[in-house]
């Protein structure tokens, strides 16, 4: 289970991710929506290890994964891909 507590995020004196928890349960699929500029990237570095969070805690079966290091969150299972323009050539959908 991926867990993460009164996860924070500042950049300077701008504040991209306040207060958030969720978990996931493992086999469950779960999206993250909102409008631009709230704060979902945000999250998803903090997640991988690609931000290090202000506050909070991101927890992977109860294990303390606050603040490691992206390709140690993709050895643990934890992965992420970008959003491409077009992943398939000629489709347009």
């Amino acid at each position: 289970m991926l867990r993460v507590e009164s996860l924070y995020k500042n950049f300077g004196g701008i504040k991209a991710v306040t207060n958030l928890t969720f978990e996931v349960q493992k086999g469950r699929i779960h999206g993250i929506i909102g409008p631009n500029g709230s704060g979902k990237t945000t999250t998803f570095n903090c997640i991988t290890g690609v931000l290090k969070p202000s506050g909070g805690t991101v927890f992977l079966d109860n294990r303390d994964i606050t603040g490691i290091k992206p390709n140690e969150a993709a050895d643990l299972g934890i992965r992420r891909t970008f959003q491409g323009g077009k992943l398939v050539p000629g489709l347009t959908v």
